[in-house]
């Protein structure tokens, strides 16, 4: 035999795992002609989320031609240090990665797969992206240094003169993807995106090309990301989590040490000083770092507090998430199609593994016998793409022998303070 092979052992930059097909999907949750209307979906998810942060009645343009995509929201604007710090992909930028509260945005890197996607598309003419906030419009274009190991990223400013936050991805190659003539695999339509919402969110107007779809109740209210989130909602791990959180944020920007009372303060129900004196005992004054152990959280302290927190407060009603409603659900289905005579309505409220959730079913059947099935998942506000992402629910489309071809409409809406999902892309989960 030849001479045997010396294997060297390579090191390979994570700043590149955004930029290969496989990792990609892996990220977004989707094969690549579902990628436009997937980014487009986390978009609106972010807009939505910071517009209601701030009591604004959401309004979001959104303009889809062959050459871009963008969205325009009338929210406060996403902080320009936000806008730097996406660029860096060793981190993920996320205010929403350690909170167990209802949210939208699942994928908690949006805009590095916005900036990565046009790229792994077409590395030779893989276009650019636009943010503009706060003044500010950024020109950002992305390429790689493989022996470097990591993206060039050239981000050129200009001025900006709208309110709000706005995204444009400028890629002709990446919207062509979106374009199949699989029946059985081919991703929802801007259209059809927007219907989802307009099926869960009554307070939130859109437009699309120029076309309103206007909202149904501008006063409609759920809980939002910034409501105080609730004790009972964590145990010992996922309050871990969250407490790490804050000690490398502290150590890693050298900001003021967090109070253990000021971080009691924080959830909801213990706001008064009584309990947070109750709570906290002797060690009040004590920052959270009396929580480290040699790196490591040391849980058996933290699961005494967390457990006395638990005590001092309510647990909160399912209801509080924020309930569509039978009006509006019956107002939707009648303006697609539905026979009112057929409209039924059903909502379940409870919890599930100490978490409560809020479950919301519309159904009839269409006027027009011709038309084929409209089928709508919600989780928390957000439409689902592709099919139902439990297996319960995607049991029982089966055992109800509901078929693509049959002449329905079927809604189902799901609010919960966390959902444990089975893959990184966050498009299963197990309920």
């Amino acid at each position: 035999m030849g001479q045997n092979l010396e294997r060297t052992v390579f090191e390979t930059s994570r700043s590149l795992e955004y930029f290969s097909e496989k990792e990609l999907r892996a990220q977004i949750g989707h094969d690549k002609n579902f990628w436009p209307i997937a980014l487009l979906r986390e978009l609106i998810d972010n807009s939505l989320d910071s517009c209601e942060n701030k009591g604004i009645s959401p309004v979001i343009e959104i303009e889809g031609t062959d050459e871009y995509i963008s969205v325009q929201d009338n929210g406060p604007g996403i902080p320009i240090d936000i806008i730097k710090k996406s660029q860096d992909y060793l981190f993920r930028i996320s205010d929403k990665a350690y909170y167990i509260s209802p949210t939208r945005g699942q994928m908690g890197n949006a805009l590095k797969v916005v900036y990565a996607a046009p790229f792994v598309v077409n590395p030779e003419s893989p276009g650019y992206v636009e943010i503009g906030s706060n003044g500010e419009l950024h020109h950002i274009s992305i390429k790689l240094d493989r022996l470097a190991g990591e993206p060039v990223i050239n981000d050129s400013v200009s001025e900006f003169v709208k309110n709000g936050t706005f995204v444009k991805i400028n890629s002709s190659c990446l919207i062509d993807l979106s374009k199949s003539d699989e029946f059985y695999n081919s991703p929802p339509s801007m259209e059809e995106l927007i219907q989802g919402y307009t099926a869960f969110n009554p307070h939130v107007t859109f437009i699309l090309n120029g076309k309103e779809y206007p909202s149904t109740d501008p006063g409609w209210q759920k809980w939002t990301t910034d409501s105080p989130t609730s004790i009972h909602w964590y145990n010992v791990e996922t309050l871990s989590d969250l407490v790490a959180g804050y000690l490398v944020k502290e150590r890693s920007n050298g900001q003021n040490k967090k109070t253990v009372r000021e971080f009691v303060s924080e959830f909801r129900g213990l706001s008064s000083t009584a309990k947070q004196k109750k709570v906290t005992g002797d060690y009040s004054r004590e920052d959270l770092s009396i929580f480290d152990r040699g790196g490591d959280i040391n849980r058996q302290a933290l699961e005494m507090l967390l457990n006395k927190m638990k005590d001092e407060c309510n647990e909160p009603k399912p209801g509080v998430l924020g309930i569509i409603g039978k009006e509006h659900f019956t107002n939707w289905i009648l303006n697609h199609g539905g026979a009112e005579p057929s409209i039924k309505y059903i909502k379940k409220q409870g919890y599930d593994n100490g978490l409560p959730y809020v479950l919301e079913v519309g159904f009839a059947v269409k006027e027009d016998s011709n038309k084929n099935r409209t089928q709508i998942t919600g989780l928390n506000w957000s439409p689902v793409i592709g099919d139902p992402p439990d297996s319960s629910l995607r049991q029982a489309i089966q055992d109800a022998s509901i078929k693509g071809t049959d002449p329905v409409i079927f809604l189902t809406h799901i609010s919960r303070p966390r959902f444990e999902f089975m893959d990184r892309g966050k498009t299963k989960i197990e309920l």
